[in-house]
């Protein structure tokens, strides 16, 4: 036989293929020789067999047509709100940027003492990361559920 030898864990999927006769040629062999040689491997395809013949009536019951019909739709529901999310997100982004850039040149360009101007400016970022951080535990709890953290 050529070829490299059987690796145990590596092609340890081959041994599924080879019980659902997918196999051929070098791969058939070098199976065929790893369970010739291995009790182990012969317990395991015994194993496969028997799943795939305690599987192999069970079948996927068809869902009605009202299921599908709700399906879709909600399908579609969730798109649209999803897309009119995303564009008035958007939208807000770069109106907002607009307007800080506004603001900043403004405040920038006006005669206003330098302490009134660093004063605007911590406000203007402290605001900022105020909204950042609501919006990342918004996200991060949409995640999870206060149920999470219980243990029994």
């Amino acid at each position: 036989m050529s070829g490299r030898p059987f690796d145990p864990v590596q092609d340890a999927p081959l041994l599924s293929a080879y019980v659902d006769g997918e196999l051929e040629g070098e791969d058939r062999a070098r199976v065929e020789a790893h369970l010739a040689a291995s009790a182990e491997a012969r317990r395991e395809v015994e194993r496969l067999r028997a799943f795939n013949r305690a599987t192999a009536g069970l079948r996927l019951r068809e869902a009605p047509p009202e299921d599908w019909e709700a399906f879709w739709a909600s399908a579609y529901n969730r798109s649209e709100r999803s897309l009119g999310w995303v564009l008035l997100v958007v939208g807000v982004a770069v109106v907002g940027a607009w307007g800080l850039w506004q603001a900043g040149s403004a405040i920038v360009a006006a005669e206003l003492p330098l302490p009134v101007k660093l004063a605007l400016a911590a406000g203007a970022a402290g605001v900022t990361v105020l909204l950042f951080s609501v919006l990342r535990e918004r996200l991060f709890t949409r995640k999870r559920t206060r149920y999470d953290d219980i243990v029994r």
